[in-house]
């Protein structure tokens, strides 16, 4: 990795990471073909970026981790631009586009990457699979953006608390806490938005310890188990 041209480096990072990458935005946007964009949006970066980020880690580039990083900027970045463009008067807008549609021109724009193969469904009941989607989307909706990106981090791109707390600049103790607030949360709101518990509970001697271990093993279940990453209609 660390060796190959750039362009061939990013190649092999969009067949191991477009997935990842795609599922993180996603459930940070909840917008299907908006999520396809800035994922695209994300490799693109990583494609002007990459040199630079091999001279400056050498032997510490973590491609995972550094891509990740490059997805939650970019979604960041469109959130910004996003609010930025309600408050631009008509008389910025020329023919009913905006400059940034003119910057970001179709000869600019990175072309598909999409393996074959992806976003095909895995199948079961596609009335339940949407179902599901749907409540578990609405769920992480709800929770603050601070500890659904936490939670997405862990459970959807298995980065540990150490990368994720160099990823967010916390502290590992403010990773654990929020990720146990995020899966309290998660539980909670699952549970109001289904009518179901995911899990059932046993009380036992293990007391807040057994709760903690529970919640975890249950967002995880949630997000990871569901049709949260199919498509309507796929």
């Amino acid at each position: 990795m660390n060796t190959l041209p750039a362009a061939q480096a990013v190649e092999v990072l969009i067949r191991e990471y477009w997935k990842l990458v795609f599922h993180t935005i996603y459930g940070m946007t909840g917008d299907w073909e908006e999520s396809q964009d800035l994922t695209q949006d994300t490799f693109h970066q990583a494609l002007k970026s990459i040199d630079a980020a091999r001279a400056a880690s050498g032997s510490q580039f973590h491609p995972k981790a550094w891509l990740l990083r490059i997805a939650l900027n970019t979604v960041r970045m469109q959130q910004r631009r996003r609010m930025l463009f309600r408050f631009i008067p008509f008389s910025h807008m020329r023919d009913g586009k905006s400059e940034e549609t003119e910057i970001l021109s179709a000869e600019q724009r990175p072309s598909a990457v999409q393996p074959g193969g992806y976003g095909t469904p895995d199948g079961g009941d596609p009335a339940e699979m949407i179902a599901e989607q749907d409540t578990v989307q609405r769920v992480l909706a709800r929770l603050p953006e601070q500890l659904r990106v936490c939670l997405l981090l862990s459970i959807v791109s298995g980065l540990s608390n150490r990368e994720i707390a160099e990823m967010l600049d916390l502290n590992e103790p403010a990773v654990r806490q929020r990720l146990t607030r995020a899966r309290k949360q998660f539980q909670q709101v699952y549970t109001q938005e289904s009518g179901e518990e995911l899990h059932e509970r046993k009380t036992d001697e293990s007391g807040p310890q057994r709760e903690s271990t529970n919640e975890a093993r249950n967002s995880r279940h949630a997000i990871t188990h569901t049709t949260l990453f199919q498509p309507h209609g796929m």
